[in-house]
């Protein structure tokens, strides 16, 4: 808010008057510039924020909602946005064109697309027995660390990490959080010693002959 006779940005406020429009929040303001002594005129204007629909994953199911947002506001994937008394984070936002994308202004969006941080985090398994696998769910902390390599006991069965399939990728090494990772892939391995033990984390298993 530069003075209008010199130039400078350094001012005194003298009255400042707030009003709001459909949507905006507008600050009006009698200013007088402190090098040449003038008094002039100047508003601040910030858009109000908007509730824009979200939709919300928990495991299998989804739901509905409406968080607040302003329009000019930059989203990106992994944003955390604050939903009531929970978190979402950004898991993908589609555009009023229908397509998905990683960032985008708020405006130019239809949909945003969220997940739950305050659930535990629902990852699969698939042990390979040669051809027979073993489908596990187990629910852990989301920033539960999975490396692949690592030796995991589930139920009877040892087995090592191979891969980790993650929302937008698939690893063959690194490591990961639970929170992004959708599904573990490993093999059975002999051993008597493992990283991990998630047999009390399971909440659903099955056996697919191929």
């Amino acid at each position: 808010m530069k003075c209008p006779i010199c130039g400078s940005d350094s001012y005194e406020v003298l009255k400042s008057k707030k009003e709001t429009s459909k949507s905006k929040f507008i600050e009006k303001l009698l200013l007088k510039c402190k090098e040449c002594q003038t008094v002039y005129r100047n508003e601040l204007s910030h858009n109000k924020p908007i509730k824009f629909r979200i939709i919300v994953s928990e495991h299998e199911k989804s739901y509905k909602d409406f968080v607040e947002v302003y329009p000019d506001e930059l989203l990106k994937v992994g944003d955390v946005l604050p939903l009531g008394e929970i978190r979402v984070e950004i898991t993908s936002l589609e555009t009023k064109k229908g397509s998905r994308v990683s960032k985008s202004i708020v405006s130019d969006l239809d949909t945003i697309w969220g997940s739950s941080l305050d659930t535990l985090a629902r990852v699969g398994i698939s042990v390979d027995f040669h051809g027979r696998i073993s489908s596990y769910k187990v629910e852990v902390e989301r920033d539960f660390i999975f490396n692949i390599g690592d030796l995991v006991k589930i139920e009877n069965t040892i087995f090592k990490i191979k891969s980790l399939k993650t929302m937008d990728r698939k690893m063959r090494k690194g490591s990961a959080n639970a929170g992004i990772i959708k599904r573990i892939y490993g093999r059975p391995f002999k051993s008597n010693t493992f990283n991990q033990d998630l047999t009390s984390k399971i909440v659903k298993s099955s056996t697919l002959e191929s």
